[in-house]
């Protein structure tokens, strides 16, 4: 008999290389749309999942009786169980490579688009408003302070690309060693210290229970009244709330965001009126190639794992 593969949801409608992927060595079971009961009985005798946006919850992972690999179409395992996985012996991976051009080139195109006043002034423009006068106050970037806190892979992208246009990089990471900070060349700091001191400030860690909300009010009102707020990471880093706040009251001067706290918003017309925010939707891991690459590469893990094999991004293997 073959093995079951339950494939909860996908980043695309069309699956056609997941269904060429898993053809002749697995059993596919659509599990999209399904209620949560009716998915923890698809999930009950899979010997594999593909998951991407649906939560697995506790009780799910405890009902899986055959269970070896989920796979995370994303670099985040947040919609996974990890620990509850872990102690079932499910190995659980992700896609930790597959788009950091592609977030790194947002992460920069929103900062300057902030900095520079960009879309203030394409807004204006359009408006028949031919003048700077409205613009937020425009500051040279050539040795501004950019503050990185994570500094993984995309993170690492941004720095590299950032200091072409001359920023200066400090970082906060209690996982980067003095060797490695060295050898990229950038300052680590606490993160207090990065905060009182960053003209910029950009996020790139996960999201558990230690880093949400790491950026509330009381971050907020040490950083400078001139610096600028940038997201591509996940929304919940963010106490969305005080944020905007913070933005109204003039206490910082921007903000830019690609991920929020819940997606869509509950009122998308009533945010995109906060006093210099610019919104995208969710955008920055896209394009045609990294979607290729991320639903090759999560597939390639439960092959790999129905193959006998270990998997080549193996989130919880030292757990």
């Amino acid at each position: 008999m073959k093995p079951k593969v339950v494939i909860t949801d996908s980043v695309s409608n069309d699956l056609s290389i997941e269904l060429s992927m898993l053809e002749g060595c697995a059993d596919v079971i659509l599990g999209v749309g399904k209620t949560p009961e009716e998915l923890k009985e698809l999930l009950r005798d899979a010997d594999a999942v593909l998951n991407c946006y649906t939560q697995l919850s506790e009780e799910m992972i405890e009902g899986m009786q055959r269970c070896k690999i989920i796979a995370r179409s994303g670099i985040g395992v947040d919609t996974i169980p990890v620990g509850r996985a872990t102690q079932k012996g499910i190995k659980v991976t992700n896609v930790p490579d597959y788009c950091i051009d592609e977030v790194a080139d947002h992460t920069l195109a929103l900062m300057l688009a902030l900095r520079r006043g960009v879309d203030q002034g394409a807004v204006r423009a359009r408006q028949g408003i031919w003048d700077l006068k409205g613009l937020t106050p425009i500051h040279r970037n050539a040795g501004c302070n950019l503050g990185l806190i994570g500094f993984g892979n995309i993170a690492q992208a941004v720095a590299k690309r950032a200091r072409t246009i001359k920023f200066e990089i400090i970082v906060h990471d209690p996982f980067l060693s003095a060797d490695a900070a060295r050898a990229h060349g950038v300052k680590q700091l606490a993160l207090d210290e990065l905060l009182s001191q960053v003209d910029i400030l950009t996020l790139h860690v996960p999201l558990n229970e230690q880093t949400r909300h790491m950026i509330n009010d009381a971050a907020l009102c040490q950083m400078k009244p001139g610096a600028i707020v940038i997201n591509t990471a996940r929304g919940g880093l963010i106490d969305t709330s005080a944020l905007f706040k913070a933005l109204d009251e003039r206490r910082i001067a921007g903000a830019a965001l690609d991920v929020l706290e819940h997606e869509p918003p509950h009122d998308l017309e009533a945010i995109s009126r906060t006093r210099n925010l610019i919104l995208t939707p969710h955008a920055a891991f896209y394009s045609i190639e990294s979607m290729e690459e991320l639903r090759t590469k999560s597939v390639a893990q439960i092959v790999q794992v129905l193959n006998g094999d270990e998997p080549q991004y193996w989130v919880n293997k030292n757990a």
